[in-house]
């Protein structure tokens, strides 16, 4: 077998290797990861063409893959924009995709030219590489494994450089009397190693793949999916945390707990879509009104936490009451929103035993409020001396 036949197996078997791998990991909503696929399953039928076909490839073979190249090239630079939430190429970059389309077809079918085509190939590949590496590298997010960011960088530096270099060589140094599959050895070193790259370019997508899967995966274990709420056990945790710190440093943290007002009988009225949308509305509206810091989550059905930092119980009245204000209780829904409200009860959190203690607190007095006629916010008693809960909330109101 020829060093240039063994290249084309390389890439052959490596981008089938990554299709396969893509593929499987495509019935997951991963932005881009089916746009990484058609291009590899695109260079796998270019090599694959050209390995069957090597000796004496025709004018069409030759024009056919090289296409395919440089389609499977625009659609892993797509695919990399829309998985770090990128708009799409602009206007120049199409053009110029175009314009080498067209410098393919013209010095390949009409006037054929091996250097000219090449260098042509070389420099789309260069730039889309290097692009590729740029998209990747900067999208890295602290906190995050970014061994697939380091992955593809260096192989997309690495080929994007070597590529370049192939480019200029063949624009300005080639041979004029080559032909297919003939390489002098510069030519054919700086296209092994750009070849060569492929794979680890491909690993390192693979890579990226699965470590989004896996964060929507921890996303969906600790974030309700319906209101943004932290899950139950997501905010237990940030509370106990957040409690220690509070006591241990003598801080203030207020805990609130709410309860959506006749939950059921909008169900019932309306049917479980129309309690769904309360339940989001209201998971917006809550998190328009947070501050940086507090915490919110969602205990179960209609009942949610939320915890104030740095926060008296008066102010934390203060910010449910401005909530309360915004679903608007006492007034008819209004452009196609029911009319719901909620009540709440507020506990002192750094003063309790634990977040256990605080909570059941909260909840205290949340039932005191639904007793007290609902849609209304009921304070702990150290604070309730200076301020009537059902003034404040109807002062929100």
């Amino acid at each position: 077998m020829s060093s240039s036949a063994a290249l084309l197996a390389t890439v052959f078997v490596s981008c089938l290797s990554s299709a396969a791998v893509l593929g499987y990991l495509a019935r997951y909503e991963v932005a881009g990861l089916r746009r990484w696929l058609a291009a590899h399953c695109l260079f796998a039928a270019a090599s694959g063409v050209l390995f069957i076909t090597q000796a004496r490839p025709s004018s069409v073979v030759l024009l056919a893959s090289c296409l395919f190249v440089l389609a499977g090239a625009s659609l892993m630079l797509q695919g990399c924009r829309a998985f770090v939430g990128k708009r799409t190429a602009p206007a120049a970059e199409h053009l110029a995709w175009g314009a080498a389309a067209f410098a393919l077809v013209y010095w390949t079918w009409i006037s054929p030219d091996i250097n000219s085509r090449a260098a042509v190939m070389s420099f789309v590949l260069a730039y889309s590489r290097i692009a590729v590496g740029w998209i990747i590298w900067s999208s890295r997010v602290g906190g995050r494994p970014q061994y697939g960011h380091w992955l593809v960088l260096c192989a997309a530096l690495i080929g994007g450089v070597v590529y370049f270099a192939r480019g200029m060589l063949n624009a300005f140094f080639a041979d004029p009397s080559m032909q297919w599959p003939t390489h002098v050895a510069p030519d054919f070193g700086f296209l092994g190693i750009s070849i060569l790259s492929l794979p680890v370019l491909s690993i390192g997508l693979v890579m990226l793949a699965n470590d989004r899967l896996m964060q929507q995966v921890e996303n969906l274990a600790t974030f309700d999916d319906l209101t943004g709420a932290l899950v139950r056990r997501a905010f237990i945790a940030r509370g106990e945390a957040l409690s220690r710190v509070a006591r241990n440093a003598g801080g203030e943290l207020s805990v609130a707990i709410i309860d959506i007002d006749d939950f059921k009988a909008i169900n019932d009225r309306h049917g479980h879509a129309a309690g769904d949308r309360v339940l989001a509305e209201f998971g917006g509206e809550v998190q328009r009104h947070m501050r940086p810091g507090d915490v919110f989550g969602r205990l179960g059905g209609e009942e949610f936490a939320i915890l104030f930092p740095q926060t008296s119980m008066a102010e934390a009245a203060q910010c449910i009451g401005n909530v309360l204000a915004a679903v608007r209780c006492p007034v008819p829904g209004a452009n196609g929103k029911l009319a719901f409200a909620f009540s709440a009860g507020i506990n002192d959190c750094a003063r309790a035993e634990s977040l256990g203690e605080a909570l059941a607190g909260a909840d205290e007095m949340l039932y005191r409020a639904k007793r007290a006629g609902k849609c209304r916010i009921e304070l702990a008693q150290r604070e309730r001396a200076g301020n009537s809960s059902a003034d404040m909330a109807q002062s929100a109101l």
